[in-house]
């Protein structure tokens, strides 16, 4: 099943650089056959022109007049393409764009003209060579439409591009987000944590039967709200605050009066966007690796708060803090590298995950994030070893 997941993660990947490349060959290749189609299109008109004036051509120079007047483009093709690119007629700095591709177009009904003229140079050609200045004259009309339309080309093929590329990435972030919440409901069900809890729904059964039943309603209410929330990206801080209490409500049962639980969330912040099941892993690493093994009652307090234009979560406990790596720094566990893998994934450089240790005991998790609506984020750890 994780081969399968892992396939279908990478068949959603970017294409490669040589498939980029061979794309742009095809491109180039159907831009001369464009360019010769024309030749051959405006090669009868040429004809007919002519013997409209009662001049009779020959057939190849027709036939030269023709691919002369076309294949010039070709050669140009490079030079607007890259101005197209550099200079993108989008929101935001199309009027500048816009003034760059007026010179440009001059310039390339210039380069156009000098081709032309070039060509009817060549010995053999053109017994009686038109002037420069007819030349630019001419065909002026004919360069300038042809550097728009080029331009135009190309940047509807760079709006198709930004386009498949948008999707294709929504694609894998989906695939993605699929996975991590896949990996994320696998370790709230743990059978190890779904033994101890219908372990405890048992014993309470004979000696609390409310109790027992209590936390049935409990645990279906957290198995329905995770199956709910697969693929949902972000859900409001109240939502997530509603399944981390749930989950500790089954904890709580599960350890009894050695579990104390403090959320402190102020009402404003419920409606803010927080990654969906963010919390609920960061206090599973809590309990884990602070409470489970300690005898004595432990505390684990849950705080949110506005910094500015950031929201800071904290999930901190009272045990004997993270374990210290080579380097003086915190050592986290799978699901807070889950945790971080998550964030890098939804947002990209802007989130920020941080471990310490209080200076009064325990471990600290702390995650801040921006608030807004499409935000771009990334996701970086501070003060957390490989």
């Amino acid at each position: 099943m994780g081969d399968l997941r892992t396939a279908v993660v990478d068949t959603l990947r970017m294409p490669n650089g040589s498939h980029t490349d061979a794309i742009e060959r095809r491109g180039w290749l159907l831009l001369a056959a464009v360019l010769v189609v024309l030749s051959l299109v405006t090669m009868p008109q040429l004809a007919l022109q002519y013997r409209m004036r009662g001049v009779q051509l020959p057939l190849g120079e027709i036939i030269f007049s023709g691919f002369a007047t076309w294949l010039p483009f070709l050669l140009l093709a490079p030079a607007i393409f890259t101005m197209a690119r550099r200079f993108p007629l989008e929101p935001g700095n199309w009027r500048r764009s816009f003034g760059v591709h007026v010179l440009g177009s001059l310039a390339v009904c210039v380069a156009y003209a000098g081709c032309r003229w070039a060509v009817s140079h060549i010995p053999f050609v053109d017994p009686e060579p038109l002037p420069f200045t007819w030349l630019l004259v001419s065909q002026f009309y004919l360069a300038f439409q042809s550097y728009w339309v080029l331009v135009a080309v190309h940047q509807a093929w760079h709006n198709y591009r930004r386009f498949r590329d948008r999707a294709l990435r929504a694609s894998q972030l989906e695939a993605r987000l699929a996975r991590a919440q896949l990996e994320v409901l696998k370790g709230q069900l743990h059978p190890h944590f779904l033994f101890n809890t219908l372990n405890a729904i048992s014993t309470l059964v004979h000696r609390d039967p409310i109790g027992a039943d209590e936390m049935i309603t409990q645990l279906s209410d957290l198995l329905r709200m995770s199956l709910d929330s697969i693929g949902v990206q972000e859900v409001r801080l109240g939502q997530e605050v509603e399944f981390l209490s749930r989950y500790l409500d089954i904890q709580r049962t599960r350890f009894h009066d050695r579990l104390k639980v403090d959320v402190d969330v102020p009402e404003h912040l419920l409606q803010v966007l927080v990654p969906n099941q963010v919390l609920q892993p960061i206090a599973e690493n809590a309990i884990k690796h602070g409470l489970a093994t300690r005898p004595e009652c432990g505390r684990i307090e849950v705080t949110a708060r506005r910094r500015g234009d950031w929201l800071e979560l904290a999930v901190r406990d009272d045990g004997p803090g993270f374990r210290l790596g080579p380097e003086g720094l915190p050592v986290r566990g799978i699901g807070l590298r889950n945790t971080r893998e998550r964030l890098r994934e939804l947002y990209g450089p802007g989130a920020v995950l941080t471990l310490s240790n209080h200076p009064d005991g325990g471990a600290v998790v702390r995650l801040r994030l921006p608030i807004g609506d499409g935000a771009e984020l990334a996701a970086s750890v501070e003060g957390v070893s490989a």
